[in-house]
């Protein structure tokens, strides 16, 4: 099975081939010798790369190596970083760092099943001190509660800690292969952006890998509801006429209002359709044809 590094070059690949017009930079750190090795020779199977691809793979610590590249370059260019913070821990300040700066995203793999453990013991503590930068974690609610109430507690001071505008926070479940009882938590995905064109856009790509079975699932504020394969509508009716009955918003305007739910453009489509031909709303025309609605159709919710 490929790994991410490989995945995201063969990805870029497939992206360049359709943007001819694009430049892709892949930064590859890893720190063990071996896996560098190991690294280049698979990566030497995807070769050549086109011309404009660049791959580069550092034999580095990512701890010592992202903070220089950050000092040394005043400004990056739309900027994507994948970012697993513990067990090599790229520190929150870092992650913070990275956000900090224009047209930068970090999709960040949280192990909260090992972080839960390792939160219950003191030996190991300074893991979660190298994670955060300090020792505050340690005075927080979380510390003295149990189970999903810890869990959220933590996910939440987690995101708090990360200073970005938008975060999505993507539960993994624990898969039948890993023989691990109930509807426990793997780890998440937390999506950080500061612009909500990249937090929406990033629904639309997760959107197609939730499942039925709770593998994989939307975990943010969103009133009790999670990505499934089977999208509750009639709960998105019910928000949307809480929050704009009275209103004549924008179509992506509602959308970027209510981006934590775990809804997607065509829902909202679906919905505000439904409710046209309800009479609860109307629809003025700007950006689509009469019968459509998207971008910047004007929606008017009737009281």
């Amino acid at each position: 099975m490929d790994g991410s590094p490989i995945i995201a070059v063969r990805a870029a690949q497939r992206f360049l081939s359709i943007k001819p017009d694009h430049f892709m930079t892949l930064v590859l750190i890893e720190k063990e010798a071996r896996n560098v090795k190991l690294l280049e020779k698979h990566l030497g199977e995807l070769k050549p790369y086109p011309s404009h691809l660049n791959v580069a793979v550092f034999p580095a610590d990512s701890k010592t190596l992202v903070p220089d590249i950050l000092s040394q370059t005043p400004e990056l260019e739309p900027s994507f970083f994948m970012v697993d913070p513990y067990g090599h821990p790229m520190s929150v300040p870092i992650i913070k760092q990275i956000l900090s700066r224009p047209r930068t995203e970090a999709l960040i793999n949280l192990m909260w099943y090992r972080i839960n453990m390792d939160l219950a013991n003191p030996t190991v503590h300074s893991l979660l001190d190298q994670l955060f930068g300090d020792g505050a974690w340690r005075d927080q609610p979380f510390m003295r509660q149990t189970g999903t109430v810890r869990e959220e507690g933590f996910l939440t001071y987690f995101c708090s800690r990360l200073g970005a505008q938008f975060v999505l926070p993507f539960r993994i479940g624990f898969d039948k292969e890993d023989r691990v009882h109930g509807q426990r938590t793997k780890y998440y995905l937390l999506h950080a952006s500061n612009h909500v064109r990249a937090v929406l856009l990033m629904k639309e790509v997760m959107w197609p890998l939730g499942d039925e079975d709770r593998t994989f699932d939307f975990s943010g504020e969103s009133q009790g509801v999670l990505i499934s394969r089977v999208p509750r509508l009639e709960e998105l009716r019910e928000i949307l006429l809480r929050e704009f009955t009275g209103q004549r918003v924008e179509f992506d305007k509602i959308r970027e209002r209510t981006w934590k739910l775990p809804f997607v453009d065509k829902h909202y489509r679906a919905v505000t359709k439904q409710l046209r031909s309800e009479g609860l709303t109307s629809v003025t025309p700007v950006t689509s044809k009469k019968t459509g609605v998207k971008g910047r159709d004007l929606v008017e919710f009737l009281k």
